[in-house]
């Protein structure tokens, strides 16, 4: 096999294409910020709708003061915090796809200040959520009569015990539920990136 099938520059490999400048790269730093402010914005209606939707937990006291969660009720914190975690989850999928239109600010600094500014937001919003949540309860109490027999751990009859209803607002269980928001606006940031495949992002050149 002779040297002239392999041609010497057969394996050289080729300059990458589509890197951004260094000057490309401090031009999208201010107009990302601007963005970013946006998002947080968004965090805020994001806290909003939590507190309108969560679902509270409601507990019966009785006249001495005992106070319990009633049974059908033992998973709203559960499903509070569940709740927040999907509309966090959905606002990082729309700020991906939002910023991902953005072409002409494709590249490195888009992805990281959306990343950054969808898992503050989410933490603004459990944050206004969580303040909301109380105002935004029906907490006012209910008189009702508690059976004796189900409501004493003997079950002994007996004169039915007052009590009053009354709805505790709704909780988030944890905080670690913002990163969502983070996850799902890079996921979806980087799988348009794949989807599409060319090195530049389809970014038009200044």
């Amino acid at each position: 096999m002779s040297a002239e099938q392999f041609p010497a520059d057969e394996f050289v490999a080729e300059p990458p294409t589509g890197l951004l400048t260094r000057r490309e790269i401090l031009g999208d730093v201010r107009p990302v910020l601007r963005i970013v402010l946006a998002v947080l914005a968004g965090g805020l209606l994001v806290g909003v709708l939590w507190a309108l939707v969560a679902p509270g937990q409601t507990t019966v006291t009785t006249a001495t003061g005992a106070s319990a969660g009633l049974a059908a009720e033992s998973d709203h914190v559960f499903d509070a915090t569940a709740v927040f975690f999907l509309l966090a989850t959905a606002y990082g999928v729309v700020v991906g796809a939002l910023a991902w239109r953005t072409r002409v600010r494709r590249g490195p600094v888009m992805l990281l200040g959306i990343a950054a500014a969808t898992t503050a937001g989410a933490w603004l919003a459990a944050r206004v959520g969580s303040w909301l949540a109380g105002p935004l309860t029906d907490r006012n109490p209910v008189g009702v009569l508690l059976d004796r027999a189900e409501a004493s751990s003997t079950g002994t009859p007996g004169p039915p015990i007052p009590a009053t209803l009354a709805t505790v607002p709704a909780e988030i269980g944890s905080f670690w539920t913002v990163l969502g928001a983070g996850v799902g606006a890079v996921l979806v940031y980087l799988l348009c990136a794949i989807a599409l495949g060319v090195d530049d992002l389809a970014r038009p050149e200044d």
